[in-house]
């Protein structure tokens, strides 16, 4: 895979995302008053911001995978974000990510067959994108819906390990410093930020595990598979590198792609794939464990 941009992509590159701490902070503070207000909230204000980070997150996937392809059509992208935006909303009115799937399954059918007619490039890393993205969002979608107390708590439960492994992750590793982890790929990382994040992760599920946390919730019995705090430790360590994995998926396509940042509308953290590549993989996973244990 190459590391530099393509001319077309030189053309349209645009100066890098300020990521200093001053600015992470910054972007925090200006979208998380408002994105935790309606996690909170929940039901079709929750399921309407989920589908415009799906639609935002697929149009990011889409102008990065078909930057410099020849005879794009504009609607194909516009296309792609509009079904994966709808495949969001419409798990919200199933209750159930399976069928969202299939529906998001036969969308990608739909921006295939008009791509096919419009003799344009293939769209197979697009179509990916878009299951991939709407996907993760829709079993976010059926998370935070599956009850209104408990289902608040599995989302914030798999919200915090996402968190707490970023933060732990780039404490550390600026501390420690070391080894990298993936030098070609994300030259920042490094193992000493890998284990740290997996820790701080582990501590913050356990916590979320442990009785006084749930009685304080009236919660008791609502962890996944009955697991108590070593257990949820063990899943925050776990859940934590599947994080890196996936904030390390989304790096090697922007590294091919020669695109530094999938989007600006963050200060600090870039664009919203930039700022939910760990919490997409954690989140298929997450959700695939509650339906299986319960």
């Amino acid at each position: 895979m190459t590391t530099d941009a393509t001319p077309a992509n030189a053309a349209e590159a645009k100066p890098p995302v300020n990521s200093s701490l001053k600015e992470r902070a910054k972007g925090a503070l200006m979208f998380a008053p408002p994105v935790l207000f309606i996690i909170w909230w929940g039901g079709a204000p929750f399921a309407w911001m989920m589908a415009a980070a799906a639609g935002i997150g697929a149009y990011e996937w889409s102008r990065m995978v078909m930057t410099g392809k020849d005879n794009v059509p504009a609607h194909l992208v516009t296309l792609a974000t509009s079904c994966t935006a709808l495949a969001a909303l419409v798990s919200y009115m199933v209750m159930n990510p399976v069928l969202a799937a299939l529906f998001l399954l036969a969308l990608s059918v739909l921006v295939f067959a008009y791509n096919f007619s419009q003799n344009g490039p293939k769209p197979w890393l697009l179509i990916f994108g878009m299951l991939y993205v709407g996907f993760a969002l829709s079993m976010m979608i059926w998370l935070r819906d599956g009850g209104a107390l408990s289902g608040l708590y599995h989302f914030c439960t798999l919200l915090f390990i996402v968190w707490a492994s970023d933060i732990c992750a780039y404490f550390t590793g600026r501390t420690l410093g070391g080894p990298k982890l993936a030098p070609s790929i994300s030259p920042k990382k490094t193992w000493s930020g890998f284990f740290g994040s997996s820790v701080g992760a582990g501590l913050v599920a356990a916590g979320m595990a442990a009785p006084w946390t749930l009685s304080l919730l009236g919660l008791e019995g609502v962890t996944l598979g009955g697991m108590g705090p070593v257990g949820y430790f063990v899943l925050g360590f776990v859940l934590a590198m599947v994080g890196q994995a996936g904030d390390l998926f989304i790096s090697i396509f922007k590294r091919h792609f020669g695109v530094k940042d999938t989007g600006a509308l963050i200060p600090g953290h870039g664009g919203i794939l930039d700022r939910i590549d760990a919490l997409i993989l954690v989140a298929i996973l997450f959700g695939a464990l509650k339906a299986a244990l319960g």
